[in-house]
């Protein structure tokens, strides 16, 4: 557990594979300093990253609830998932009322062909792009005393079902009716982390955490863990040599909504890990069944990131922002070249969203860049180009908090936003090399004030027609 003057934070991966099921001891990192985050010696412009992003659009074949109830039933963004295949193509998987799609797009993020479609499941909890196909963690129906639904890892290859294999049932005494997930893959197995609820056995009626790990043949290998961390921890996934580096925080507040729930975690050169959050910051803590009770610093959540260090075994945290009164959510991460990070996060006042906010950092925490607000969403995890360029995918659409709504809007495009990794970031933000624009045709470049009507050219088009499991 970790205490980070600010955050509880529990490192969960397996230091000995232990029993399918058994949960592992957590790390103990002791004491964690906290700071507020600082200027570097030498800034950029932020238009190293506004000039640096533009936008494709990709036309769906069925509509798109981009909004959905989180647990309490208020509003959520509804998770896409953009992910990279070793060939360079792209997948995106997205969630319509007849099933998941996962839209293919090649390097210049124009659609490849129709989508594929897998009917009868609900929710993305993580994808893996391959040359020949893809992995989905989602979930699907089931036999069990809640009548809720089953976590279920599926695979797709050469345009076919290679397995479906749940990942909770009767065996096991639990239930996934809603994911918070997050899906791996290393050394020909996956990591899939979600959340459930007990049905039946020693957790019946409590909700908490399992990680499971998949063979690339859809059988179930020991090394996983259950029940480590409440139900609606953040929790994000990475990899240590063979082993998944599984880590939740806790900040004591219902974190299981997408404004609050952090799934965004960067390895960095150096081997430390660096996760982005958004916490109250608690500043006591008391042990609980599955976490911990505590005390927040702040009113309202504020942007943070944690390092760890587990060469020395240290921790810290660097809060990003401060505003009273101000609620920043959402918040996501992605390397930006070698040696610095891109942070996203959108910010509420009075419950009324006031803007995305973007800011590069160094290793350190130090400010980069100062803080840009534009009109670009970002409501999904970032994925990583070969190149180290950043890709996401996102709605046109102004979010909605705090307020229960009766109908959820639907769009028939998805949005994908291209960030090209201009300048290898230094200690001092020296740039070594200049901004080279990668060709892009379908897109058009992403002015810090869009307009309401952004001109584009034409996408390709869609079609119903598509492989369909």
């Amino acid at each position: 557990m970790v205490v980070a003057g600010g955050l509880a934070f529990a490192d969960v991966t397996p230091k000995t594979p232990p029993v399918t099921g058994v949960a592992a001891t957590p790390t103990n990192w002791g004491a964690v300093t906290s700071q507020t985050g600082t200027n570097a010696s030498s800034m950029m412009n932020a238009n190293v990253i506004a000039a640096n992003i533009s936008v494709s659009t990709i036309k769906l074949s069925s509509a798109f609830s981009y909004l959905s109830p989180d647990g309490t039933g208020m509003p959520q963004w509804t998770r896409t998932v953009t992910a990279v295949a070793p060939g360079g193509m792209l997948d995106v998987a997205w969630q319509a009322a007849n099933g998941i799609h996962v839209t293919h797009v090649d390097r210049r993020l124009r659609r490849v062909g129709p989508d594929t479609v897998l009917t009868g499941v609900r929710e993305i909890g993580g994808l893996v792009a391959f040359d020949n196909g893809f992995a989905l963690l989602t979930r699907v129906a089931d036999h069990n005393r809640w009548g809720e639904t089953a976590a279920a890892l599926i695979r797709v290859r050469d345009g076919r079902v290679a397995f479906v294999v749940r990942l909770t049932g009767a065996a096991s005494h639990d239930t996934a009716p809603m994911l918070d997930g997050q899906l791996g893959w290393n050394d020909g197995r996956y990591a899939a982390v979600f959340t459930v609820h007990g049905a039946g056995g020693a957790q019946n009626g409590r909700w908490g955490d399992k990680m499971v790990y998949v063979s690339d043949t859809g059988r179930i290998l020991p090394g996983g863990r259950a029940w480590g961390c409440r139900g609606d921890t953040g929790r994000t996934l990475g990899w240590s040599g063979p082993s998944a580096a599984y880590n939740c925080y806790d900040d004591g507040t219902a974190a299981g909504s997408a404004l609050t729930s952090g799934d965004d975690m960067v390895r960095t050169g150096n081997g430390s890990w660096v996760t982005a959050l958004s916490s109250r910051g608690p500043v006591s803590r008391r042990k609980n069944i599955l976490t911990w009770d505590i005390t927040p610093r702040w009113r309202t959540h504020q942007t943070v990131l944690f390092f760890v260090d587990t060469g020395s075994r240290t921790a810290r945290s660097v809060v990003l922002t401060s505003t009273a009164g101000t609620e920043n959510v959402n918040v996501h991460l992605a390397p930006y070249g070698r040696t610095g990070l891109l942070v996203s996060w959108e910010s509420l006042r009075d419950g009324v969203f006031t803007g995305t906010h973007f800011r590069l950092v160094d290793l350190g925490g130090r400010f980069l860049t100062p803080d840009l607000v534009l009109t670009v969403h970002l409501s999904s995890p970032i994925a990583v180009l070969a190149n180290g360029d950043l890709v996401w995918a996102f709605v046109r659409e102004t979010p909605v908090h705090g307020r229960r709504m009766n109908r959820w809007p639907t769009v028939t495009s998805l949005f994908l936003a291209h960030l090209h990794v201009s300048l290898l970031v230094s200690g001092s933000a020296s740039p070594s090399r200049p901004p080279v624009p990668t060709p892009t045709p379908t897109t058009t470049p992403m002015p810090t004030t869009m307009p309401t009507s952004v001109p584009s050219l034409p996408a390709a088009p869609s079609t119903a027609v598509g492989t369909h499991f």
